[in-house]
């Protein structure tokens, strides 16, 4: 083989070379990026701490409420109203999945309290969720049952009386039990945060004693609300990690004198807050 055709097969072999490499580098570029994290609110003042700490680089409307995109805590995130009650949150819920492909769902907002160790302005992070309004009435009354939901792993229906928040998300939220958090305060007490137990979800808002007493008994509930359970199987079916933050604004039943109507009107907005503030905590550290 003469010299020249030696240099013409070395240049050939370094085109290639460099092409190949650039090909890599342009798909390496190409390769999509993390999705972001979800942050949902029932209503309005649930989000509007939220709000005004994110930087926000776009606004869009779907299903006629607003979304923010943008960052906060340092961390992509898509903000929205899901809307109260268990079908206008799972029906937001799907939209958003669908739409914006979340890594992982968090929602925020009040409750109202049932376990009676859970005071106004208690922060709960419930490690299980389920649906009390969900069952079966007859001659010996309402009986709860499991929900049919969809196994996405096995691609079949199932039952499930309960829906487990993400493990890892959990143990993050565990970890900020040694925080130094600051919440408004209820009166001269700091309230607490605790990251444990089971919450429950109905289309109801619970304004008695002898129901809060029942979601006591037959479900040893810490609090319950109207969205929490609905997004649970919604992430759950589609597979997103989920974790939820929610601040007792109200103990279900109300307290002395005092109905539940009356304490979530004086209480919502620290409630609200106070859970907010936890949830910002948390995206700093995972």
């Amino acid at each position: 083989m003469s010299r020249g055709s030696i240099c013409r097969l070395t240049a050939l072999f370094v085109l290639i070379m460099i092409l190949t490499a650039s090909f890599a580098v342009s798909h390496a570029d190409d390769k999509p990026l993390p999705g972001p994290t979800l942050v949902l609110y029932a209503f309005d003042a649930e989000g509007k701490l939220l709000t005004s700490k994110m930087t926000i680089s776009k606004t869009e409307k779907i299903l006629g409420r607003t979304v923010q995109i943008g960052t906060l805590a340092g961390k992509s995130i898509v903000l929205a109203e899901s809307g109260i009650g268990m079908t206008n949150a799972a029906m937001t819920a799907q939209k958003l999945i669908d739409t914006y492909h979340p890594i992982r769902v968090l929602f925020t907002g009040i409750a109202g309290a049932v376990d009676s160790t859970v005071h106004i302005g208690d922060i709960v992070v419930c490690r299980l969720w389920s649906q009390h309004d969900y069952g079966y009435i007859g001659k010996d009354g309402f009986l709860p049952e499991g929900v049919e939901t969809r196994d996405n792993l096995k691609d079949t229906i199932i039952e499930k009386k309960q829906f487990d928040v993400d493990s890892s998300l959990f143990a993050a939220a565990k970890a900020l039990s040694g925080h130094n958090l600051e919440f408004d305060k209820i009166g001269q007490r700091t309230p607490a945060l605790r990251v444990d137990g089971v919450g429950v979800t109905g289309n109801l808002f619970i304004d008695n004693i002898e129901k809060r007493l029942w979601l006591s008994n037959q479900f040893h509930a810490l609090i319950t609300d109207m969205e929490s359970a609905a997004v649970a199987q919604v992430c759950t079916a589609n597979r997103v990690p989920f974790i939820i933050f929610r601040s007792a604004s109200d103990l279900a039943g109300g307290s002395g004198s005092s109905t539940a109507s009356d304490e979530i009107k004086q209480f919502f907005k620290i409630a609200a807050d106070n859970s907010s503030k936890v949830l910002e905590a948390f995206l700093k550290e995972i």
